[in-house]
């Protein structure tokens, strides 16, 4: 679809910012377009209960703190891959679904500019700054990116601003660990590799999470409704790889989430398997559209 003309400056230049990334996919539609307002938030949950589940290895987590910057948001005809198969739950750093070449482009029909911070742990929705516009074309498959601020061109490689901040407690028989983190999709997570091999990834990539399932046909008084799920993200993650990771600066009695390619300590399991989990295509989003 033909992006829309913004009005606000911030939004001018951000949109500005996407033209260095990969929008191949954008094409046009012959459905009517119009705009709506687009919502974000954790799963709906009893916010007076603490988050806590189960993950695979037996430890049980409780999140404190979940703070996600998101966005921006589009919206695509083709359909999504199928789930991760089993033996790919079990490999150390499993493959980014989303980001196959097998995906394909398909074609954008809808998108939201901007982006918003908010508590995932909350079921409370939170809008984003902007409307987003879209067409009335059949909905197949959601994108959700995590791009940089406006000012900050989509390429940039080294940014300070963290996808996500996340901090809680896990517990196994007797062993208890407290642990905090930062997520920054920045070259960290990039292969050693150099423009021209086959593995090499643009930084763009790391920071869009394609094929999310979402089936739908848009009407106009509608609005798009994105939920969080956060269990995934530590479906498989081993707490006590977190032994010999430094104590947090604010609590020594908390271990601190090593997200590094060098130096004395380097990226443990537990930071591997959130970023799989944010990046995953099935089960991190629910993304409808409520009428």
């Amino acid at each position: 679809m033909t992006r829309p003309r913004l009005t606000t400056p911030a939004l001018v230049s951000f949109a500005l910012s996407l033209l260095g990334a990969p929008l191949a996919c954008v094409g046009t539609t012959g459905g009517e377009k119009f705009e709506f307002e687009a919502v974000i938030g954790g799963i709906e949950r009893n916010p007076e209960v603490p988050y806590t589940f189960l993950n695979e290895y037996g430890w049980t987590v409780s999140l404190s703190q979940a703070d996600l910057t998101v966005g921006p948001l589009y919206l695509n005809t083709i359909a999504p891959l199928g789930g991760i198969s089993f033996l790919q739950r079990w490999l150390p750093v499993r493959e980014a679904r989303a980001h196959s070449a097998h995906l394909g482009e398909g074609r954008i029909v809808g998108e939201v500019l901007g982006r918003v911070r908010f508590d995932a742990l909350s079921p409370s929705l939170i809008s984003f700054p902007a409307r987003g516009v879209i067409s009335t074309d059949e909905v197949r498959s959601a994108e959700v990116w995590f791009y940089p601020p406006a000012d900050v061109p989509p390429e940039t490689v080294k940014i300070s601003g963290a996808a996500l901040e996340v901090a809680g407690e896990a517990e196994r028989g007797q062993e208890r660990v407290r642990f905090r983190g930062r997520l920054v999709l920045d070259d960290d997570w990039l292969p050693a590799s150099k423009p021209g091999d086959r593995d090499n990834t643009p930084i763009t990539a790391i920071r869009q999470v394609r094929g999310i399932p979402a089936r739908f046909v848009p009407s106009p008084g509608g609005r798009l409704e994105v939920r969080v799920a956060l269990a995934p993200l530590f479906a498989s993650a081993d707490f006590s790889n977190l032994a010999r990771n430094p104590p947090d600066p604010e609590d020594p009695q908390t271990r601190a989430l090593v997200q590094s390619k060098t130096g004395k300590y380097t990226t443990d399991q537990v930071m591997r398997v959130i970023y799989q989990g944010l990046r995953a295509a099935s089960g991190t989003y629910t993304v409808t559209w409520r009428p």
